[in-house]
């Protein structure tokens, strides 16, 4: 059991049923922003270079996150079966973002090829942003099908 009340997992931005927290989604909004802005803007993809790839604990220790003890212990004492599906696509999010920063830095986004490939991994990035807050919010298609199947038991 938590030793914090629902009203604290909710003000510290934290899906009480998932035990997940929305703030960790910053790690990756910024990236695509940056990663966007790098697109137009070469220069701008060396800011980049700052990103370090975190994983859901390790985000909130460093963070100056007021209420990370709650979000840590909250994603701590979350559903085995939903930390392990969240903690997939993290890894997935993880390894698509710092590949295609890396390519997105080494590459050249005026060149119409290059250009277009960097665009369709800034697609893949929204995509994994979308899927970790479905997971957040327990709208997961794991999470569906299995309260379809609660349901049909009513």
């Amino acid at each position: 059991m938590l030793p914090f009340s629902e009203q604290d997992l909710l003000t510290a931005n934290v899906n009480p049923a998932t035990g997940l927290a929305t703030d960790y989604l910053n790690l990756f909004n910024e990236a695509i922003m940056l990663f966007e802005m790098g697109l137009d803007m070469p220069d701008m993809a060396e800011e980049l270079a700052d990103w370090k790839r975190r994983g859901y604990v390790e985000h909130f220790e460093k963070s100056g996150f007021e209420m990370k003890d709650v979000v840590i212990a909250a994603y701590h004492h979350a559903p085995a079966d939903v930390r392990r599906d969240f903690d997939e696509v993290c890894d997935r999010a993880l390894t698509v973002f710092n590949s295609s920063i890396d390519i997105l830095m080494s590459s050249n986004p005026a060149d119409a090829a290059a250009h277009a490939d960097l665009s369709g991994r800034l697609a893949d990035m929204k995509a994994l942003v979308v899927e970790m807050d479905s997971h957040i919010h327990g709208r997961s298609p794991a999470h569906k099908s299995l309260q379809s199947e609660v349901d049909a038991l009513f």
